[in-house]
């Protein structure tokens, strides 16, 4: 990143703090998300975890049914560009618009029991990673650690069950993600 220039310009201080920032959270904080929130989902359920152990091969659809139900990315923002009209309500040019990925991921229209957890779910459209021009760029990645990882726990620790029923949840609008997860191997 030092050495990017374009045009004979490079990058300033800030625009590399910039990146570095966004290189953080994008690689590492959403995947500790999906792997910890994934992990705790499984224990709450472990009906789905004993289907997951015995059928590793559900771990695909697993990973993507854990990113629908405990998403670590709960929302992002976007500027509208120009004046328009969102299911009757009226965003001005300029406005910030918010979207709701944790709540689309629950839409009882997009999915069928939407509060419940199915690791064999087909057909799973959730927005974990974003939609269109802006859908994450380390999608795969990010599922492929996921899936090693939650995996490999589900089958090294077969009788992992939580220390605590209540977990804290650290404090953080936009991504949800646990500020620890007590197990008991």
């Amino acid at each position: 990143m030092l050495d990017i220039e374009e045009d004979g310009e490079v990058l300033t201080e800030d625009e590399l703090y910039a990146q570095c920032v966004g290189l953080l959270f994008a690689g590492h904080e959403t995947t500790r998300n999906l792997i910890g929130n994934g992990m705790y989902t499984l224990l709450r359920y472990p009906e789905e975890m004993d289907k997951l152990r015995e059928d590793p091969e559900l771990i695909r659809t697993a990973v993507e049914e854990l990113l629908r139900f405990e998403s670590p990315v709960q929302l992002t923002s976007r500027v509208a560009k120009e004046e328009m009209e969102v299911c009757s309500v009226r965003v001005g040019q300029g406005q910030p618009v918010l979207f709701m990925l944790g709540a689309a991921n629950r839409d009882p229209r997009q999915f069928k029991d939407p509060d419940g957890l199915n690791l064999r779910r087909l057909n799973n459209l959730h927005l974990a990673f974003g939609a269109g021009a802006h859908f994450c760029l380390g999608n795969q990645l990010a599922r492929l650690e996921g899936q090693i990882a939650i995996l490999a726990l589900v089958q090294q620790f077969p009788r992992m069950r939580l220390a605590e029923q209540q977990v804290e949840w650290a404090p953080n609008f936009g991504l949800r993600g646990l500020k620890a997860l007590p197990v008991i191997v």
